[in-house]
């Protein structure tokens, strides 16, 4: 595992792709166009496409990853696929589901010492935030991810800009300023987003979220009376319990009781 005092060796992109055949293989383009000069370019980087069917070929590519890498590694890891709410569809038409994918990329993020940083180029893939494992290790340091659906020339065109200023995280702000400038819509906004582990951990457990829905929900199941009374105890008790869980498990999730 990295640890603060590790020196930094290697700069790894591996893009694992999973489309299905007769559509673009936005994945392929990239890669042959920029990402395989990139260590002619500077030997510390070193850059690799990976094409995946179903389910086993998936989960195999990240126990590969797992296996292959060396202390002073940093990794990005691109997911090429089709998107969706419950997870990521394969060329196979089978759904990789968000915790069945934070369960494959945690080992890597937590043997990088928390410097894996996740690229989605997919449909809809903020979805992904929709599942954390709080009690568990953030299972990536930061990732960037569609907030609707996408056209491959846009996932491509993106990213094709994204990585011409991009080799590891110390240059995401200006490679992600690059992406949200290429591709805008009507109103002049981006529909890529970067996000922290800690920003979606401080987002999901913040006792100042709209928690009504989960309210309603808990009183259903306790078969009680949607009153404005019993909303408001409800309330108080939701709230209580995630600032427990944000104290307790805050520096667990983020690492922070390692660095």
């Amino acid at each position: 595992m990295n640890t603060p005092d590790t020196k930094i060796k290697r700069w790894g992109i591996v893009v694992i792709q999973s489309i299905p055949e007769g559509q673009p293989q936005t994945g392929t383009k990239l890669y042959e166009d920029l990402l395989r000069y990139k260590p002619i370019m500077n030997g510390n980087i070193f850059c690799e496409l990976l094409n995946v069917v179903d389910k086993n070929d998936f989960e195999e590519a990240f126990y590969n990853i797992l296996s292959k890498l060396e202390e002073g590694d940093i990794l990005t890891i691109q997911v090429e696929a089709h998107g969706s709410v419950d997870g990521i569809a394969l060329s196979s038409g089978e759904i990789v589901e968000w915790k069945e994918f934070y369960n494959l990329i945690r080992p890597i993020n937590i043997a990088l010492g928390h410097l894996l940083f996740i690229v989605m180029a997919m449909c809809d893939s903020i979805a992904m935030i929709s599942n954390i494992s709080i009690e568990q290790r953030a299972p990536y340091r930061a990732f960037i991810c569609t907030t609707r659906e996408m056209y491959p020339d846009e996932l491509y065109e993106g990213f094709l800009s994204f990585y011409e200023k991009f080799c590891n995280l110390l240059d995401v702000s200006e490679a992600m300023t690059a992406l949200q400038k290429e591709i805008l819509d009507e109103n002049g906004r981006s529909p890529f987003q970067l996000l922290s582990a800690e920003a979606v951990f401080e987002e999901t457990l913040s006792s100042t979220r709209n928690i009504y829905d989960l309210c309603v929900n808990q009183l259903n199941r306790m078969v009680q009376p949607i009153t404005q009374e019993n909303l408001e105890r409800m309330r108080g008790q939701i709230r209580e319990l995630l600032v427990e869980l944000q104290s307790k498990y805050s520096d667990y999730y983020n690492f922070r009781d390692l660095y």
